[in-house]
């Protein structure tokens, strides 16, 4: 069972989220930001102690909706990228909005109450993966890549990848080839 938390921004909330769930004798599978994972499904009264617990420590626990809302945008923007890489980013509010049934604006509020950062922001890291992994197990050219994912040229994908990772493409390009020599080395044959 996924619940979706608000303002949980920092490995310090994290922390203090942990906390609470311990006290209240409560296990997650995974914590991450905004996010919590549990094996199973929690019980009414769980669910009603956690919210409260949670809302006494500044943090919101995101309705049942909502939460099926933010795994359906999630999906959607995925599903965009790796089905319909050519759509111009210009097009990804309507496609959206039809997608989910959905105000835009609507959507974009949700995502950032509950991720603090802006769905477009969320939109190019998952573009920026994408192209990680494109290039890590893929033999796809930089130029390749930015003419996939309309891309002005390759200066604006190095630009959103170097904002994104810290990095450029070409250092990824750099890592396979390392990670290439490596295996060849341990498997001459």
């Amino acid at each position: 069972m996924r619940v979706y938390i608000k303002y949980m921004v920092s490995h310090r909330c994290k922390e203090k989220i942990e906390k609470e769930l311990t006290a209240l004798g409560l296990m997650a599978s995974e914590i991450d930001q905004g996010i919590l994972e549990f094996e199973e499904e929690l019980t009414a009264g769980q669910r009603f102690q956690l919210k409260e617990g949670l809302l006494e420590l500044g943090y919101e626990v995101v309705d049942v909706f909502d939460s099926i809302l933010l795994d359906h945008i999630s999906e959607s923007i995925t599903e965009l990228i790796y089905k319909n890489p050519r759509m111009p980013r210009e097009n990804y509010p309507a496609y959206l909005t039809k997608k989910i049934g959905f105000n835009y604006s609507r959507v974009v509020n949700l995502f950032l109450q509950v991720y603090e950062i802006d769905l477009s922001q969320y939109i190019d890291i998952q573009h920026v993966e994408r192209v990680k992994e494109i290039i890590l197990y893929e033999n796809w050219t930089i130029q390749e890549i930015a003419a996939a994912f309309q891309y002005k040229n390759v200066a604006e994908l190095t630009r959103l990848f170097k904002k994104v990772t810290g990095l450029t493409p070409s250092y990824y390009e750099e890592i396979k080839k390392i990670r290439l020599d490596f295996r060849n080395k341990m498997n001459p044959d």
